[in-house]
Formats: C-alpha cells, structure tokens, sequence
C-alpha cells in the first residue's frame, strides 16, 4: 500500500478491500483532476471502488466547490440512494483505516455524499422512504417537516464533529433541502459541525415558520456543551441568522466540564425552554426561557 503526498490526489477504495496506490500527475497522464469524472466511474465500476480527487490538506475548499458544481448522472431515487450508500460504505471503512493521512480521501468522500444526499432529499420518496445506513442518523420535528439527516466527518481529531444535512417542507408546500456551509464558530462551540438532539416547531406570529433546535458538541476531551437556536423558513430558503434570544442573539449555550450534567429539554404546551446543570458539588442550576411568539426571553 502507499500513499503519497501531493498537490492532487488519487485515490481508489475496493468495496471489499481497500487498496490505495497513487501516481504523481506529472507521471501518469490519465491522473483524473475533474470531479465530474467521479460520477462515471462510481457508475460503470462499483464492482472494484469508488475512485475520488482530492486536493491537498491545505487547500480542501476547491475540491469542495468543484464537487458541488458537478452534475448528478443517475436519474431515479433508487439509483442516487444506491450510490450515496457505496460512498458512505468506504466512509465506514475509513472509520478503523491505520493511514496516517486519510484526509484528502475522507473529506472528498464526505462532500461527495452531501452532495447527492442534498439532491436525494429533494424527492418525496425520501419522506416516505426514509435513508438508512449505519453512518446515517436521522431527528425530525413532531410534525415530520423538518427532518436532519447527519454523520460523523471523522476528520482525524479527538472530538466527534458532525455534517448535518437538512430537509424541510418550504412555504410553497415543496421539499427543499440545504447544507450549512457557514462557521459559526464561536469561542465556546461550533454549532455547524454539532449534533441536533432536538427539533420542535415553535407556535410563532403569523407569517413566521420557525423550528427551535437544539444541539450538542464538545470542544475538547474535558469540555462539552448544550445550545439552542432557531432556524426560520423563508421564501429565500432556512436562515439561521434568526433573533432567537431578542438582543441579536442568534444563539444561547451553556457549557459543561467533564462530570458535570447539562440536561436542555423543551415543553411545547408551557413554550418553555429548560436547561438543568448539576455541578461537581452536586449542586442544580436552572434557566428558563420563555417563548413569546418571536423570540425566547429569559423567565425571571
């Protein structure tokens, strides 16, 4: 086996054996440097592996992009969730691979799957048919409208962070489907690549279709944390820049060390958001936030 740094990166994964060797562009001509190839040989040859460009560790965005820009060739739902199932299948495999850089290879295969995961979940076989595999999980809102589909990146660091790809019913009644490409990284957590616990449709002002979400994450091996945000529907897609906590906060967090217990829970009869924190000293500590029909606001 070998594997070789360079500026792009070829890299085929058996399906039943995972095999990688790599030749410099400059030594072999056939070197594949367009992702639109990608589609073709996952389709005429998924007998032997899925073959991905990548680009180096310092430059991972381009091959992104070019990723995102390619056209999807199979045509039916069957035949995407087919594929999608073999890309997260060498996803699994990579979970337990020993080499030392795996980064290029994982992270092309990873924007590979929300790529067809986002165009998948634009069918409304997805809703009843929903996707199933042991890299999946899966949280939707009571009312089945707001549906997260999200897996471990496994990008080689000690904390487990999160790719979350939404689908939603928008207000024309049709399905819409969305990956947060923005950060929002913050000092204390990184809501982006943190996982969704909970979603419920929040009883807002006429004219606003709004989900709070609440999600969890740590940013070390001692320190954890809980929030919560609201996402909104618009006729321009699902903003995440919403006032969720009045004042231009789009976001509320709470963060805990190793021992202690932060529990976050909704109650959508009394529109009350509880966070429960019990300290080392085994002592409770509770906030209450009180949804008046726009934002949350802290219960006195």
């Amino acid at each position: 086996m070998c594997i070789s740094k360079r500026k792009i990166v070829f890299l085929l994964f058996g399906l039943i054996g995972l095999n990688a060797c790599v030749n410099t562009p400059q030594e072999d001509e056939n070197v594949i440097d367009d992702p639109t190839t990608i589609y073709s040989i996952i389709r005429e040859d998924t007998s032997t592996g899925i073959d991905v460009v990548g680009f180096s560790r310092s430059n991972p965005m381009e091959v992104r992009k070019r990723i995102f820009k390619s056209q999807i060739p199979e045509t039916s739902f069957e035949e995407k969730r087919k594929t999608l199932y073999t890309i997260l299948d060498t996803l699994y495999k990579l979970k337990t691979y020993q080499e030392e850089d795996i980064y290029t290879a994982v992270d092309s295969l990873n924007y590979l799957a929300i790529h067809y995961l986002k165009n998948i979940l634009l069918d409304k076989k997805s809703r009843f048919s929903p996707l199933k595999h042991k890299m999946l999980s899966r949280i939707s809102s009571l009312d089945k409208n707001f549906t997260v589909y999200y897996w471990e990146e496994n990008i080689g660091v000690d904390i487990p962070t999160m790719l979350s790809v939404y689908q939603y019913v928008g207000l024309d009644g049709t399905l819409r489907s969305f990956f947060n490409m923005d950060n929002k990284d913050k000092e204390d957590f990184d809501f982006s690549t943190s996982k969704i616990f909970g979603i419920y449709k929040l009883s807002a002002e006429q004219g606003k279709l709004l989900y709070l979400l609440n999600f969890e994450g740590c940013t070390d091996n001692e320190n954890c944390f809980k929030g919560s945000t609201i996402a909104q529907i618009t006729e321009n897609g699902l903003q995440f820049d919403y006032d969720s906590f009045g004042e231009a906060i789009e976001y509320f967090f709470e963060s805990c060390a190793k021992g202690e217990k932060l529990t976050v829970s909704y109650n959508a009869a009394k529109k009350t958001l509880i966070y429960n924190i019990l300290t080392f000293e085994n002592k409770s500590e509770q906030k209450i936030f009180l949804f008046d029909g726009t934002s949350f606001q802290v219960k006195e």
